[in-house]
């Protein structure tokens, strides 16, 4: 019985080590990462940039610049990128002034799930 036992353990453990790594994001739709980046500290950035994990719908992704104070920042509309449609770039319609800001997103990906998110990065002055 502990031969059994044992031995249904080692199968067990071969077959898993045999699965394909891979990140689990590549499954589900959201965001991989952003310049600027979140919790970063940069100067005034000419545009936002978020890499998603799937590419999402046409036309399903929002994205909202909140300054210090809570109101909405002028962008422009959101875009893919030419070279890579996972991602989507916002402009930024002038300087923005030291302090915090907030980046809100929302998108579909394949599954047709809206998902949302949002993180913050800071302004230095300059």
């Amino acid at each position: 019985m502990k031969t059994k036992g044992a031995l249904l353990a080692i199968t067990l453990l071969i077959a898993t080590a045999a699965l394909p790594i891979g990140r689990a994001d590549a499954f589900h739709f959201g965001l991989r990462s952003s310049t600027p980046a979140a919790d970063a500290s940069v100067p005034s950035p000419e545009e936002i940039r978020l890499v998603f994990t799937q590419v999402p719908q046409e036309s399903s992704v929002a994205v909202r610049l909140i300054d210090p104070a809570g109101d909405a920042v002028q962008t422009a509309d959101p875009a893919y990128d030419a070279e890579d449609r996972h991602v989507i770039h916002v402009s930024v319609e002038g300087r923005l002034p030291a302090g915090a800001y907030t980046v809100a997103w929302r998108g579909i990906g394949d599954d047709g799930h809206v998902v949302r998110g949002d993180f913050a990065f800071s302004v230095t002055a300059q």
